[in-house]
């Protein structure tokens, strides 16, 4: 009787055994999936946030490289709604950069290229949400691919009104808000009537936001806007007007 339980006590031990270096070995895959993914991810990332201050850089073939990264980090982890919005993005980024490379060798522009890499984008953003439907990156993402497609349409208006309550603080927000609105400005185009309040709140909020307050003085200055910035911000506080450009005067 001894010697029986003796090896019933043995044959679960080599059970246990068995389970926990099954489990271990789960957790090593796990692991080293996540340490991928994550590199990936923020190799993108950096990428993106380099290309949005200085759009020349970005190229065919480090945006292809940027969708082969992110791509497998996707493999790895498909229910992940911040990869599916960063794959938007760069699917965004090839149309723009394939646009401005047939355009500078004179050849006729792809629609149905440029259309699919915007469609692409598109359907990224549409999969984040469906995972994480308060994320405002994405909302502004379909706003994005709407105004590459120059369809300032009721949807457009829809995904930044959503953008802004997924996200009031989020410099993603900031950013797309102060660029769309500079530019209609600058072009006096009907569609800044609809944006000027949001834009003098965000360019704001945005001189304030430490992530977004590159981005949107380099817009001021793009756009050659300082005086009229500062004039729609002569109620922000002092630290807000003093980062704009000749805003402030000691005389």
């Amino acid at each position: 009787m001894t010697s029986r339980l003796l090896n019933i006590f043995k044959d679960n031990s080599l059970i246990l055994k068995w389970i926990m270096v099954l489990l271990a070995g789960f957790c090593f895959l796990w692991s080293f999936q996540l340490f991928i993914a994550g590199n990936a991810y923020y190799s993108v990332k950096n990428d993106i946030e380099g290309w949005q201050l200085s759009p020349e850089k970005a190229s065919i073939k480090q945006v292809d490289s940027g969708l082969s990264k992110i791509g497998s980090a996707i493999d790895y982890f498909p229910d992940n709604a911040l990869y599916y919005q960063i794959q938007g993005q760069l699917f965004e980024w090839k149309a723009i950069v394939e646009k401005r490379s047939e355009e500078s060798v004179d050849a006729g522009l792809d629609l149905n290229t440029n259309n699919a890499n915007l469609n692409n984008a598109a359907t990224s953003y549409q999969k984040s949400l469906l995972l994480r439907p308060t994320w405002s990156g994405s909302w502004i993402g379909l706003a994005s691919v709407k105004l590459l497609q120059n369809a300032l349409d009721n949807e457009f208006y829809y995904y930044v009104k959503n953008a802004k309550q997924a996200g009031p603080q989020d410099a993603i927000v900031h950013k797309f808000i102060v660029e769309f609105g500079l530019e209609m400005f600058s072009v006096r185009s009907i569609h800044y009537v609809k944006i000027k309040e949001q834009l003098k709140q965000h360019l704001n909020l945005g001189l304030q936001n430490p992530l977004s307050r590159d981005f949107v003085l380099k817009a001021i200055q793009k756009h050659n806007a300082s005086g009229t910035v500062c004039r729609w911000l002569r109620d922000a506080s002092y630290p807000v007007r003093k980062r704009i450009p000749n805003c402030i005067t000691y005389d």
